[in-house]
């Protein structure tokens, strides 16, 4: 089911903004037993990055109606939540008094690994732009071809590091590494994006007295990770299982940070 600008529609106007330019932000929701249980957090997200782009904001309450609209009871998958700057004439300047369109969608939940991540390393890299660093704006085109890359090499994830070699990302996923219990995770004031998931690791880490801090990540420190584990909204964390064929073992941290943000609500937390 698709709505835009709340209306049931898959269609959009072949002159929308994000067509073109990939003007606009999007979220991607776990909907578990029929809520959203971070969409607060979400529209917070979409909401600052509408305040860097200089998008109109919708509101909070007009976005839940949607989300609640979209969500089934008892319901388990995914609702994407997207807004662009609407329609616009050609150019790349925006008029001053642009409004906002609101595209809505829910979708199946993907299939999850059982144990873990079979996960490689990218050879696309992610360009540096501090303005855009952390947002998650409509310009895929990175993953989109990280991705495919994944999809061709039969990985379940790939790793994506900048135009340096430093680890920032997975394809559709923040990570973390631990080595010698220390919790460390990529800086992303270049690139990459600031996932939901991945605040609320660094937030549980940090009320818990558990060390982790944002540094730049070598793809060297990566391979000597003890543990690795990936996040995002949808599948929670998930930890990697083997790194370009070297077997890695799950391991008493990430299975901490599970059994703690269990404990807070987090409840569809991955293998």
């Amino acid at each position: 089911m698709m709505l835009v600008d709340g209306m049931p529609s898959a269609q959009v106007s072949a002159s929308d903004r994000g067509l073109h330019y990939g003007d606009g932000l999007f979220e991607t929701m776990r909907l578990h037993d029929g809520s959203v249980p971070l969409l607060d957090r979400h529209l917070a997200r979409l909401q600052a990055g509408c305040n860097v782009l200089g998008l109109a904001w919708p509101g909070a309450e007009l976005l839940g109606r949607d989300v609640e609209r979209l969500a089934l009871p008892g319901g388990e998958g995914i609702i994407k939540l997207m807004i662009t700057r609407g329609d616009g004439g050609r150019g790349y300047a925006p008029q001053p008094d642009a409004g906002c369109r609101r595209v809505a969608g829910r979708y199946p939940l993907p299939a999850l690994p059982e144990t873990g991540m079979q996960v490689g390393r990218c050879s696309t890299r992610l360009g540096r732009n501090a303005g855009l660093a952390g947002l998650k704006h409509l310009c895929r085109l990175e993953q989109v071809l990280g991705a495919a890359e994944v999809a061709s090499a039969g990985w379940d994830e790939g790793i994506m590091t900048d135009e340096d070699g430093r680890v920032i990302e997975a394809t559709r996923h923040n990570l973390f590494l631990v080595r010698d219990g220390r919790v460390r995770t990529p800086r992303l004031d270049g690139c990459g994006v600031a996932g939901v998931m991945r605040a609320l690791v660094l937030e549980w880490c940090r009320r818990s007295h558990r060390h982790c801090s944002e540094d730049r990540v070598s793809w060297d420190e990566l391979v000597a990770a003890d543990e690795i584990i990936l996040t995002n909204a949808v599948r929670g964390l998930v930890p990697v299982t083997d790194l370009c064929g070297r077997p890695v073992a799950p391991g008493p941290v990430g299975a901490e940070l599970r059994e703690g943000l269990a404990r807070e609500g987090v409840v569809w937390l991955g293998a």
